[in-house]
């Protein structure tokens, strides 16, 4: 075949493409350019080489231990965070990822799976009110004994959106709920790659009903940034905006600054005292990556 198709999964030097008139094909791309994604739009030849990646809009990824960014997937309008009671999340890797869906201009939704199972009083759990009363929309929902989702499905039926979530949170559980024909989907891709699709290694696209994409990603047991300015770093606080530009001076860290006006409004409790914290702890955290 050759002309247009979307990304499916990706990996080595080899990948998964869905041609326009929904057939799956094996492709694979020189090392010449750059490494597609699941979410690229892309032009195959007719021997099913990757000729040309199509401009993305915005690519989601994490830091490396080197502060690096390695993208995951591209094309995207939504970010869904996944964490449940067990395993508890670190202090930050919910605010990680807020953030990072913020920078890239993503809606955020936060979902609370098991919910059968008593939530911890701490944090992050214990600042769910606050963060859906700063519009981030919080689902919780269970895949067991019986399956609740909310509200969940609707507001993911349209455009294309990136599972994320540490391992063992039920993630996979969570997949199969929202999409009735997993099991055909991964075994037709199994046999266009010709290897199993049982493990989670590489983001994978899944087509969702009615029409919206979801991209599945390998579970982690920690979530980190890459290596950013502190200007980057405060676009995924939106809520710092209004007052920091009150701040004394234009570059101000928010930090120790005299006339920080995000300080101030954060004592005052015109801003969430926890997410100023946060705040402090991921700069800490940039300040240590730039020294890598």
């Amino acid at each position: 075949m050759s002309g247009p198709a979307l990304v499916i999964k990706a990996h080595s030097n080899r990948g998964v493409a869905r041609a326009d008139d929904g057939r799956l094909v094996a492709f694979h791309f020189p090392r010449s350019l750059n490494r597609p994604l699941p979410g690229d739009r892309v032009e195959l030849s007719d021997d099913a080489v990757l000729t040309h990646i199509h401009d993305r809009r915005n690519a989601f990824g994490r830091g490396d231990r080197h502060g690096r960014f390695r993208p995951l997937a591209t094309n995207l309008d939504r970010l869904v965070v996944v964490i449940a009671p067990q395993p508890q999340p670190s202090h930050d890797l919910l605010h990680r990822y807020l953030v990072a869906a913020d920078i890239q201009g993503l809606e955020a939704i936060i979902v609370i799976n098991k919910i059968d199972l008593d939530l911890p009083d701490q944090p992050p759990f214990s600042e769910l009110e606050a963060l859906e009363s700063m519009g981030y929309p919080v689902f919780r929902v269970r895949c067991r004994p019986e399956v609740e989702l909310a509200g969940l499905p609707d507001a993911i039926n349209q455009g294309t959106s990136l599972l994320a979530g540490q391992s063992g949170v039920g993630k996979s559980s969570l997949l199969n709920a929202l999409i009735p024909d997993l099991d055909l989907q991964t075994g037709e891709l199994s046999r266009v790659t010709g290897k199993g699709t049982h493990t989670t290694t590489a983001a994978t696209l899944h087509h969702l009903p009615g029409g919206s994409w979801l991209v599945d990603t390998p579970g982690v047991w920690e979530y980190g940034l890459w290596s950013m300015p502190a200007e980057q770093l405060a676009t995924g606080f939106p809520e710092f905006a209004e007052p920091a530009s009150r701040c004394r001076f234009r570059n101000c860290r928010h930090d120790r600054e005299p006339g920080c006006a995000v300080r101030e409004a954060a004592e005052a409790g015109h801003l969430p005292d926890f997410r100023y914290q946060a705040w402090l702890r991921l700069l800490a955290e940039q300040q240590r990556l730039s020294q890598l």
